[in-house]
């Protein structure tokens, strides 16, 4: 089991040279926070008391724990896993990137339903629920904003639904491999040719309910057929449109949030 940490304020602050137009301690925007309009993104990021920096397999949160702040994902990557009722087994039921609210769902009820763990080195923006409690005082017409990327974030549970039930071995990892090229590629993190994913054949055989080794011969089985390959912590994608027809893909749930600009 991964080991737990807690977030606080002595964690180490973001720089403005380590990430330009960004000010000290606060989050730029990227990823699906790009449809935020400019106006109320500066609204959000001054509602951020701090950044965490978190070492890769920490616990972040636990199931069922009491929970008084927010997180937004600026670099690394986040799982969330479902732990069965003696945590000795554990489904993993989403992937976090850049751009992210990891567990924007947890302010208005106050916990989660499952763990949060750093799947790789990370860096979260805090957002005290306090703080959020009085932007939206302050400034109601922004709680549409934040409502609408829980709605993205839960049609991206439902997919990850429908790719586990529904889609065959060589269907499943292809699918997921082109769902994290769609939403790094909003995130500024991915081009034509493929991404960095740090992520291990482990990590991989959960996000699409596979054992380690049917994922080791499955990507074998992809990079055969001329669709991407998967090495070293990097997936080239050879002929994208066969690895969306192999993974029967489409990227419309992404989409169900067009948010504004400007």
């Amino acid at each position: 089991m991964p080991r737990r940490t807690e977030l606080t304020s002595d964690a180490i602050p973001l720089t403005a040279a380590a990430h330009p137009g960004a000010g000290p301690g606060k989050p730029d925007r990227r990823g699906l926070a790009l449809r935020i309009t400019d106006a109320e993104w500066r609204v959000i990021r001054d509602a951020c008391a701090y950044v965490a920096k978190v070492p890769a397999k920490t616990l972040i949160s636990r199931k069922g724990e009491a929970l008084d702040r927010s997180l937004y994902l600026m670099n690394g990557i986040v799982g969330r896993h479902v732990p069965g009722p003696h945590r000795d087994l554990r489904e993993m039921v989403a992937l976090e990137v850049p751009g992210d609210f990891v567990d924007l769902h947890s302010f208005p009820v106050g916990v989660l339903d499952h763990d949060v763990t750093a799947m790789t080195d990370v860096e979260l923006a805090v957002f005290p629920h306090a703080n959020l409690r009085a932007l939206l005082r302050e400034h109601p017409d922004v709680a549409l904003t934040l409502w609408a990327q829980t709605v993205v974030d839960a049609a991206i549970h439902r997919y990850w639904s429908f790719r586990v039930g529904a889609l065959r071995a060589s269907a499943r990892v292809a699918n997921f491999v082109c769902e994290l090229h769609s939403r790094l590629t909003l995130a500024g993190l991915a081009d034509a040719d493929g991404f960095d994913l740090p992520l291990t054949q482990t990590d991989l055989g959960e996000a699409c309910g596979m054992s380690p080794v049917h994922v080791n011969r499955v990507i074998r089985e992809l990079r055969e057929a001329e669709c991407c390959t998967v090495r070293d912590g990097r997936v080239t994608i050879v002929n994208h449109p066969k690895l969306v027809a192999v993974g029967q893909y489409e990227a419309d749930f992404l989409d169900i949030w067009r948010g504004g600009t400007g």
